[in-house]
């Protein structure tokens, strides 16, 4: 009878486990379609993003540079002071950690060299084999053109960015997702001489933006 009765105990325990295991939070409410023209609904689509100031994402990357393949994963964090950036390996090591800021740009590499410089791209390019496009990347992540001019932008029916030239980059937009109120994108291919970058964005966090102007949030 012992027995029969540890037996019934530990299965009401893992039941209770597996129970606690599988809740997982809310999804969010799924935005609602917008109504408008294209080039309507892409003004609006780019008003709304321009909020954006600061973000945190997580994501995979793939680079193809110089004939050479590569491949790994990124955290991100960009404010308005700079970026910090820790590219990893498949396996989770630290290759190279990326600090931007109003004093310049340092590289960490995975054996613990402090590098500097005053621009990421020649760091990156001298360092890893690769530009990483440090002065258009943050913008072009959340799906915006910068505000240097922009040889040809297209756009999909609800306004977001499908094709950007820019800065001499060649950027596609396959696919988006909601994060946060907004429509992000999801995987983001960015194309140069020589250099193909493949992002595919697991995460957007820590999402902030400037506050809406009282007037413009009445209309």
């Amino acid at each position: 009878m012992p027995t029969k009765v540890f037996g019934w105990t530990g299965l009401l325990t893992l039941l209770l486990l597996s129970g606690c295991a599988t809740v997982k939070p809310a999804a969010e409410p799924p935005l609602p379609v917008p109504q408008g023209t294209p080039a309507e609904l892409h003004r609006q689509h780019l008003e709304h993003l321009a909020r954006i100031e600061e973000f945190y994402l997580y994501a995979r990357i793939g680079i193809q540079a110089n004939g050479k393949g590569s491949s790994g994963s990124t955290r991100w964090r960009h404010n308005q002071q700079g970026d910090d950036i820790s590219m990893l390996s498949p396996v989770g090591g630290t290759v190279a950690k990326i600090i931007t800021g109003p004093e310049g740009v340092t590289l960490t590499t995975n054996d613990g060299k402090l590098l500097r410089a005053n621009n990421a791209e020649s760091l990156t390019q001298e360092h890893l084999g690769w530009r990483l496009p440090l002065d258009g990347l943050p913008d072009w992540a959340l799906g915006r053109p910068t505000k240097k001019l922009a040889e040809k932008v297209e756009w999909d029916s609800m306004g977001r960015i499908t094709r950007l030239s820019q800065s001499g980059w060649e950027i596609a937009y396959p696919e988006y997702m909601e994060a946060s109120g907004y429509r992000l994108p999801k995987k983001i291919n960015l194309q140069s001489k020589n250099l193909t970058l493949k992002l595919v964005i697991e995460r957007w966090e820590e999402l902030k933006h400037t506050a809406v102007p009282a007037a413009s949030a009445t209309k």
